[in-house]
Order: C-alpha cells, then sequence, then structure tokens
C-alpha cells in the first residue's frame, strides 16, 4: 500500500480511500497499521507515550501499557503512523511523549505533519463538521463528538478550533505555568504570557493551588483568566465556560469557550 502525497492531510484521506474507509466503526487502528505492514505492541515505556521503529516497508508501533484510556491511544497510534507514511525515509526511530503528542505548535515539522495526519486520519474534517455544524457548543456535544470519533476529550476540542463553529480556547498547563495555548480565530481574548502563572480563581488554578478538579465544567470570570487583555475592557462583565483534563502527572489542558 503506497501513500503517494507528503501532504499529511492529503496522506491521510489517501489512505481512507485506498482502505474503503468511511466511518470510524470500519477499522481500529490496529487494523490500519496491519495494512501497512505496522505491529503493534503493548510494553512498559519509561518517559515516552508511544514510539515507531521502522525498517524499510515494515514497522513495530510500541504503545505504553500505562496509557489506558482508548482515545489517547488511538490518537498515539495515529500519530506513529503518520511517522510511518511521512518520515519513513528520514529517521528509522520516533519516540514521542506526552509533550510531543501535545505541544501542536512548539515541536520541529515533523511532529507537527504527524499530528496533522492523526487529526485527519482519526476525525476526517468533512465527517467531523457534519457532526458540529450548527449545534451549540458545550461539553455534551464534546462528549458525544469524542466517542464517536473513538478519540479523547482534549483532541476532540483541539479538533473543534480548527473546525468548529463557536469561539474556544485551549491551554496547556505545566507546573503551574502557562506552556501554551491555541485559540480560534473569533475567540474574544488573545493575550495569555508564555511563562504566566495559572490564575488562582478558576479551575486550573483551583487544581494547581488546591488539588481539586472539577468533572463538569464551570463558569469563571472572564477577567481572572485574561486581566490584560486589550479587550477585557469592553468585557468586564463577561463569563466563560471552563473544563480542565489531566494530560500527565504534572500537566493540565484547560478548554474555555463562551456561551
Amino acid at each position: 500500500m503506497k501513500i503517494l502525497s507528503n501532504n499529511p492531510i492529503i496522506a491521510a484521506r489517501e489512505l481512507h480511500s485506498m482502505l474503503g474507509w468511511t466511518n470510524p466503526a470500519d477499522f481500529t487502528l490496529e487494523e490500519i497499521a496491519n495494512n501497512l505492514g505496522i505491529i503493534v505492541k503493548n510494553l512498559p515505556i519509561i518517559g515516552s507515550d508511544g514510539r515507531i521503529l521502522i525498517k524499510g516497508d515494515t514497522g513495530i508501533i510500541t504503545l505504553n501499557s500505562a496509557i489506558t484510556h482508548q482515545g489517547k491511544r488511538n490518537f498515539i497510534t495515529g500519530h506513529e503512523i503518520g511517522h510511518f507514511i511521512l518520515h519513513k525515509n528520514l529517521t528509522p526511530f520516533f519516540s514521542d511523549t506526552h509533550k510531543t503528542l501535545s505541544e501542536w505548535h512548539k515541536k520541529g515539522i515533523q511532529e507537527q505533519q504527524a499530528n496533522e495526519f492523526a487529526e485527519e486520519l482519526l476525525m476526517p474534517e468533512s465527517l467531523f463538521k457534519s457532526k458540529v455544524t450548527k449545534k451549540r457548543l458545550d461539553i455534551v456535544l464534546i462528549e458525544d463528538v469524542s466517542t464517536y470519533f473513538k478519540v479523547s476529550i482534549t483532541a476532540t476540542f483541539l479538533r473543534y478550533i480548527k473546525l468548529g463553529c463557536f469561539p474556544l480556547m485551549v491551554v496547556f498547563m505545566e507546573d503551574r505555568k502557562v506552556k501554551w495555548k491555541q485559540c480560534s480565530d473569533d475567540f474574544p481574548f488573545t493575550f495569555l504570557p508564555y511563562e504566566s502563572a495559572v490564575p488562582a480563581n478558576t479551575v486550573a488554578g483551583d487544581y494547581f493551588y488546591h488539588n481539586g478538579l472539577e468533572t463538569k465544567p464551570e463558569k469563571v470570570n472572564a477577567i481572572d483568566w485574561f486581566p490584560e487583555d486589550f479587550q477585557i475592557k469592553y468585557k468586564i462583565d463577561w463569563k466563560l465556560w471552563e473544563q480542565c483534563y489531566r494530560v500527565s502527572d504534572k500537566g493540565l489542558i484547560s478548554c474555555l469557550w463562551t456561551y
């Protein structure tokens, strides 16, 4: 099975076409990998979520057996398949941590490409849009879509930023510091500096400063998250929905959206 394109999105679509893939129920990620000549193993891995060893037209993906969430395992597998299809002539070995999988902006082009491939492989643009268009953004919608595509809540939120209809920001934090943010073009606030302290009066702040973590979205004051944003003086009374998810021992994802 030969994929011709080096563009990650087009390559994922080529793979769908070659397999006859129409929806997530058609094939498991392991079945897709096997079709490509890749063996998928589950083993304890220290310091890594997943890795792939490539030799010619075959490969071995190893998933960290400590990761039990199937949605996250699917994304890691899709990411490693992306390396196999796009980068097999560049290096025989890729080892990916939670950072290379979740820091969508700061890593090298190969990691960005593998993430883009996994997004389109798992959540094709046209099918994703059909699930969210003209539907109000709330946690029920995101949970339903993540279940349908068999991916994590975080991956679904990140995909929604690109393809959804409502303003949304996703923030990654570690050790009480903001490490990166990604938001839709229409999200009303943008100024959230790198390495700034996590605001105390937020859901994320409750987690980092008081070891609490709400299981449902909570309303928070926009000014608590964005006190220095230029727009806040015009939106002083605005509130946002906030939902947080742990992604590692020290890392937290916060999803913020308007209502």
